[in-house]
């Protein structure tokens, strides 16, 4: 009896050690965008594709046309669709609108950046904040008619920076297709030394409304360099930062099943050797190692 129990045991853990992430793995388009080989879009969705990724980026939506249009040609899919948000609009552009209709059922996560129109000194007030709270629960209303989720994308410099203030607005929508998502490069530029310490306790109060994230390689200081993407984003596999054990804890301990995404913002050299080695270091991460 001991024997047949210690078999079947054997037959459970060595295929759950074995088994690999079953998050869905993209890339930002600026990973193979301005490529010197492959220009078109058409072309660069493709490549993407042909290194076994999941599914890319939407970065704009000026490009939206010719992006999806490139999408669908390579039976692929639209991740992400990163759209800004202003502060004073009163409603949602119908461009936009046009544009979330075609994503129908596709899984993509719709990802609003928050600016202001006019530069003005100071943060977020609550009056700015109910604004937001009211474009983003008309945008929950279109995007739930068409299946789509919607994650908060806290950008450095921008209204919304920090992943906490994105939570807060969350809440205050209080929609279940409204969350956030985490992006490495940008909690880093938006941290102190503390709260990179509080890092993950942090992650613990996110998860219940994360519903999408991204990575990248990066140095884990805080950047005294002109440009702070120099330390912050770097090819996946470089860099102080611990990324691995990030993704490892994301989807051991908390059990975040969502995409995972690489930004590639600012690397300089070839893209297509990027792209590779970007699918490489993924293939790592995929397989626990």
């Amino acid at each position: 009896m001991r024997i047949f129990i210690l078999a079947v045991l054997v037959q459970w853990i060595v295929p759950c050690q074995a088994q690999k992430l079953p998050n869905e793995f993209f890339v930002f388009h600026n990973i193979i965008s301005g490529d010197n080989t492959h220009k078109s879009y058409d072309s660069q969705v493709s490549l993407v594709k042909a290194n076994g990724f999941d599914g890319i980026e939407i970065g704009s939506e000026e490009s939206f046309e010719e992006m999806i249009a490139a999408i669908d040609n390579n039976k692929f899919k639209c991740s992400s669709f990163y759209v800004k948000l202003k502060v004073e609009d009163k409603y949602i552009d119908p461009a936009l609108q046009s544009a979330i209709k075609k994503l129908k059922d596709m899984g993509t996560v719709i990802s609003p950046h928050i600016v202001r129109g006019t530069p003005s000194p100071g943060g977020p007030t609550s009056a700015e904040d109910a604004a937001i709270v009211e474009l983003l629960k008309e945008l929950s209303t279109l995007c739930a008619e068409f299946g789509l989720q919607i994650a908060l994308y806290p950008h450095w410099n921008f209204y919304m920076e920090t992943t906490s203030h994105a939570l807060d607005l969350v809440k205050k929508v209080n929609r279940k297709n409204v969350g956030l998502g985490f992006n490495l490069c940008h909690w880093l530029a938006t941290t102190n030394e503390q709260q990179r310490v509080d890092l993950y306790p942090h992650l613990r109060t996110l998860r219940p409304h994360l519903k999408i994230m991204s990575v990248n390689g990066a140095n884990n200081v805080i950047s005294m360099k002109q440009t702070i993407w120099d330390d912050y984003i770097l090819p996946l596999g470089q860099g102080s930062f611990d990324t691995k054990a990030l993704v490892e804890f994301m989807t051991g301990e908390l059990g975040y099943r969502g995409p995972i995404g690489i930004q590639a913002f600012n690397i300089k050299g070839d893209r297509t050797a990027l792209l590779q080695s970007t699918a490489d270091a993924v293939l790592l991460l995929r397989n626990g190692k």
